[in-house]
């Protein structure tokens, strides 16, 4: 594809940097946010606009309530604009080191609650000590949204159990592996009298997690596909209040392994394996991270999930027997 009515125009002289900022005002949506990012004032950008609306006669831009939206030969021009800085990143930059500790950026990262609460303290860790002048904007949307704010350059990764994403198309990589624990009152009842098992797991009210921006439940899966009928009492959107919750009532709360260990310490909870076994046997969550291709050669998104693999990945296992490194959290 071309962009048409162009023959008037002297591209030879068309400074690139004009290019980098339609690239950044397409990738934010916000004159503000590019100005940020590309370390320049805001009318430094609105004029670059207005330079790049007279070379390429045309608006690119129009502003609307949500943000700056791409005109179609907008459009056009950003993805041209990614691919010219990724030749200049990748080919005629080659010589120079990429230096975390001076890069000055706002990674947007799509995460899950129960992501945030188990990776982003260790992750956030790692990266103030190397590269304290970056910024991290963690949030979620449903999964197509995600997978076209990727493709288009407005977020850089996406890190949790997405198990859509694995079939858009985008880049992937496999973190790790954890199957799932139940949460309840340690005056619970009926588990104080008869233990957690199959019977009283799916004989008590529950507690589920669910909001539209989650990608689907695996384990809500399980169930359904195996016959199992439980009552579900409440519905929360994300996993903040499960604790205190559970602790005050009688709800069983079914959370994924690694939340459930963050969440043993809470006072008043005990933490239980799913007392399901190999007939059927419990599924697993796989978190991976997720990338555009247009990301691929980007060295501060390749140093970025260069991080997240150092940190959180695991070589694949069997699953572990549901008594395995339990026995210190049940008492």
């Amino acid at each position: 594809m071309r962009c048409a009515n162009i023959d008037h125009m002297n591209l030879r002289d068309l400074d690139v940097r004009l290019l980098y900022t339609l690239e950044a005002i397409h990738r934010t949506g916000s004159i503000s946010q590019a100005a940020d990012e590309l370390g320049v004032s805001q009318p430094a950008v609105s004029h670059s606009l207005r330079r790049l609306r007279t070379t390429f006669d045309d608006q690119l831009f129009v502003r609307t309530p949500t943000g700056m939206l791409a005109t179609q030969r907008g459009e056009y021009l950003a993805g041209a604009a990614r691919r010219i800085r990724a030749v200049v990143d990748d080919e005629l930059d080659s010589s120079s080191t990429f230096d975390p500790g001076r890069l000055e950026r706002t990674f947007r990262i799509f995460m899950t609650d129960s992501a945030e609460m188990v990776l982003l303290p260790q992750i956030m860790h790692r990266l103030r000590a190397r590269a304290p002048r970056i910024n991290i904007a963690s949030s979620t949307l449903p999964p197509d949204a995600m997978v076209e704010a990727l493709d288009r350059g407005l977020a850089d990764l996406a890190v949790g159990p997405f198990p859509e994403l694995s079939q858009s198309g985008l880049r992937r990589e496999r973190l790790y592996r954890r199957g799932f624990l139940c949460l309840a009152a340690r005056d619970q009842p009926a588990v104080n009298q008869h233990g957690l098992t199959r019977e009283v797991y799916l004989s008590e009210a529950h507690l589920v997690i669910h909001s539209p921006g989650r990608t689907r439940d695996v384990f809500e899966e399980f169930l359904s596909e195996n016959g199992f009928d439980r009552r579900v009492a409440l519905t929360v959107p994300h996993m903040l209040s499960v604790p205190a919750v559970v602790r005050e009532s009688d709800l069983i709360a079914t959370v994924p392994q690694t939340v459930g260990t963050f969440f043993s310490g809470y006072p008043g909870i005990r933490v239980y394996p799913v007392p399901f076994h190999e007939d059927p046997a419990p599924p697993r969550t796989t978190v991976a991270q997720y990338w555009s291709r247009h990301a691929e050669t980007d060295p501060a998104t390749t140093w970025l999930r260069t991080q997240f693999r150092e940190l959180f990945h695991e070589p694949d296992s069997p699953p572990a027997s549901t008594s395995d490194n339990l026995s210190d959290l049940t008492k």
